[in-house]
Parts: C-alpha cells; structure tokens; sequence
C-alpha cells in the first residue's frame, strides 16, 4: 500500500521572506494607523523639548479615543486616523511644527485610499 502523502512533492517548506509579513495577521489598514501614530509619538518625543508646542499636541494626542464598535479594520482605521487628524487640527494654529506634522500626517493618511502611494518621509515627522 502506497503512503498518499510524499514529503518531498507535498511539503514546501521555501519560505520567501519578500512575501512573508512580519505584522502576525494586522491587516493593512491597522498596520498604517498604527505606523502614523507610532510616527507622532516619535515626533512629539524627539522634539518636544525644543518645540514647547509639541506638549500641547501630545496632550490632545495622549486623550484621543475612538468609540466605533461593531467596525471591521478597513472602515474602523480609517476612520480613526481621520478623527485624529481632525482633533488635532485645531492645533495647526498654534505652531508652524504642529501645521507641518498635520500636513504630513495627511500623506500619509491619503495612502488608506491609495496602497501603494508613497508615504511622508522628513525630518519633522519621523519615519517609522
């Protein structure tokens, strides 16, 4: 009686690192929300002690929730990283650094229509 089940023709086991993700089943749109705030967090840590404006922003930052139960990942993300942007946006007048981060931000932002659009990459608004 012949084994169905033949190791070399059944098995693969190449694994190609380009395709693998390393985001262990985020979807797209949680990786990005997640990549913009990790991005602002960065930010407002690196230059908050040169730009006092910046504390102000972390505060807002810091109490911004998003309540949007019964949402799946590609509406809910999106969704939350536009409300952050707009609670933020109030901010813009206050500092030029806040109005650069907020049009930064909005890069990056556009890229949940867009998959492969380009996102911000600068000095003021850090790479993550």
């Amino acid at each position: 009686m012949r084994d169905d089940f033949d190791y070399d023709d059944d098995l693969d086991y190449s694994f190609d690192d380009e395709e693998e993700d390393d985001d262990f089943g985020m979807t797209f749109e949680e990786d990005l929300y997640l990549m913009i705030r990790e991005k602002l967090r960065d930010t407002i840590q690196e230059f908050k002690a040169e730009y006092p404006a910046l504390k102000k922003l972390e505060a807002h930052v810091t109490s911004f929730k998003v309540n949007a139960k019964n949402t799946d990942d590609s509406k809910f993300y999106p969704l939350a990283a536009k409300l952050l942007l707009e609670h933020i946006k109030p901010l813009t007048q206050d500092s030029e650094e806040i109005l650069e981060i907020y049009e930064n931000m909005q890069t990056d932002i556009g890229r949940f229509k867009n998959q492969r659009a380009h996102g911000h990459e600068g000095e003021f608004y850090l790479t993550a």
